[in-house]
């Protein structure tokens, strides 16, 4: 049998409920050349079931369970057993719309070496969907239509882990899925960022991201704010590392978080605050936001993020300092 031009790769885990309306949105792709490689995480509901029907009526398809527990080991497994030329990650209880596979190719075949085409997610849920997701739904779309994933690398991620397709060899290149660590998908962003890839952006949905109260990002510590901050303060010091004073802005949450990430790898830092009143935190004194100027370099991290006005405002004065968002300050 010819090798499919795209491999899909979908880990599972007891998400029978959703898993047949998500491959049956696969099943309907514009785009047929396509491989499907589904790996039960050891699932106790119907998964295997459902995917045993589909398999069944479509070879292109095919399933095995993992060998280790966890997505991680799943996604390696998935991909050790790929053999199209281009990789795509699904997510066993989301939907792909229509005609993302052949948009996504199209996209992939005309870049240059070393892109990673994303597009636009949309959450959807059985009951309203909260703010929080719509809001983080409406700043991913706006940083991938402004093509600004790398100034916004530690805030967030910046391409949802169902929602991306590369080339296979460049994935390999990269150790892709390959002692990896918690959040993955986020992990691999960074790697590809690190690696000096480029994201292109299509301007449609590209993924109905299901919200519901079971996924595993909302159940697993592995994807809780403390988890996330660990690993992008620990890769800001790994790939951030010219010289430079480390400064924190901001006595907030996630400042403290930032804050004992920093400790735990033992980097001395500048703590800062954007209130007038000067403070201290575990012994550390917090001063005024205006200390940076008597600083020669800097790499800032900033745990606030104020309005659209606010933040225009403080962007000009780090502007004024000739400091440049994704180069010398960041937003966490």
């Amino acid at each position: 049998m010819a090798k499919p031009k795209v491999s899909i790769i979908m880990p599972v885990k007891n998400a029978g409920q959703y898993l047949r309306a998500c491959i049956q949105s696969i099943v309907e792709q514009s785009f047929t050349d396509w491989e499907l490689l589904i790996v039960d995480d050891h699932s106790s509901d119907n998964s295997i079931g459902v995917s045993k029907e589909f398999i069944k009526a479509d070879t292109r398809i095919r399933t095995c369970s993992n060998d280790g527990h966890g997505i991680i080991p799943a996604l390696s497994m998935a991909f050790a057993n790929t053999s199209g030329n281009y990789v795509t990650r699904m997510d066993a209880d989301d939907i792909m719309p229509q005609g993302r596979l052949e948009k996504m190719v199209d996209k992939l075949e005309d870049a240059a070496p070393k892109t990673v085409v994303t597009g636009l997610v949309k959450y959807f849920a059985d009951q309203p969907v909260s703010d929080g997701y719509l809001n983080y739904e409406k700043w991913l779309n706006e940083v991938n239509l402004k093509g600004e994933q790398w100034q916004n690398i530690y805030r967030e991620c910046v391409i949802a882990s169902p929602n991306w397709m590369a080339r296979r060899s460049e994935l390999l290149e990269i150790n892709a899925f390959q002692e990896s660590a918690y959040p993955e998908d986020y992990e691999l962003v960074f790697r590809w960022y690190q690696n000096n890839f480029t994201i292109t952006n299509i301007n449609a949905v590209t993924l109905l991201w299901r919200e519901h109260p079971l996924r595993t990002s909302r159940t697993s510590s592995n994807y809780n704010q403390r988890a996330f901050f660990k690993l992008k303060i620990e890769k800001f010091l790994e790939l951030e590392n010219r010289p430079g004073d480390v400064v924190l802005w901001g006595s907030n949450a996630k400042a403290n978080l930032a804050a004992e990430v920093l400790r735990g790898n033992g980097v001395p830092f500048h703590w800062m605050d954007l209130a007038e009143e000067i403070t201290r935190r575990r012994d550390q004194e917090i001063g005024h936001y205006r200390d940076i100027e008597q600083l020669d370099q800097v790499k800032l991290l900033i745990a606030v993020y104020p309005g659209a006005t606010e933040r225009k405002r403080l962007e000009a004065y780090l502007s004024g300092l000739g400091l440049e968002m994704g180069k010398e300050y960041w937003y966490l």
